[in-house]
């Protein structure tokens, strides 16, 4: 549910769009660099043949990718987190909406081993029904077995990979204690996509608790 106020002058608050943009921004323009000094490379004789002109295409497409990366990161740069007495606060422009603590029935973070690196998401596990086509919390409507009996199926995954201390931080200080579940080490593909079939549910299943 969208709201017009906003979190308390004390909350923690998180540029989430603007610290995707600056940590992203580094690897996109290295990629983008390393991409046009191939292209040079091949290209640079003159007289190309059939393997050539695939490396190209090859190197031209991964520019492509990573070039509406950092659109989609630029257009996102307004998005802000929040958190305060209320709640969790997800804020786009001049909208936002609120998960409020007593509305969840645990918190935490997932994280997984991904190459040399790692990826970690804020887990909030609603004790009431979720409506999965909120126009701004939509998104981050998970459909995955519970951690423990309990806790719903239905979940809010926010991706924070480069800033998980912030938020776990965040967690630790903002949500109630009996909430807080700690971090649990998940598979790497977890993640999931949102999906929006169904008004109010996700891939067909109502948001109802585990017994």
């Amino acid at each position: 549910m969208i709201f017009h106020g906003r979190p308390a002058q004390d909350a923690t608050v998180l540029r989430y769009g603007l610290r995707r943009l600056l940590h992203g921004l580094v690897f996109d323009v290295a990629a983008i660099s390393c991409g046009v000094a191939g292209i040079w490379m091949v290209m640079k004789d003159g007289d190309l043949r059939l393997g050539g002109w695939i490396c190209v295409a090859v190197l031209l497409s991964g520019g492509g990718v990573r070039v509406v990366q950092i659109i989609l990161h630029w257009r996102r740069r307004h998005w802000v987190t929040a958190f305060d007495a209320t709640g969790f606060w997800w804020i786009r422009g001049k909208e936002a909406a609120v998960i409020r603590w007593d509305s969840l029935a645990g918190v935490g973070i997932y994280w997984a081993r991904r190459g040399n690196g790692s990826i970690h998401t804020v887990e909030l596990c609603p004790s009431r029904e979720i409506n999965g086509d909120d126009p701004l919390l939509w998104q981050f409507v998970r459909d995955t077995d519970p951690l423990r009996s309990g806790l719903p199926r239905l979940r809010y995954r926010v991706s924070v990979d480069e800033s998980h201390q912030a938020y776990e931080k965040a967690l630790r200080q903002w949500a109630p204690p009996e909430l807080w579940f700690g971090r649990k080490e998940r598979p790497s593909s977890y993640r999931g996509k949102p999906d929006r079939t169904t008004p109010g549910t996700l891939n067909g299943q109502p948001n109802e608790p585990t017994r």
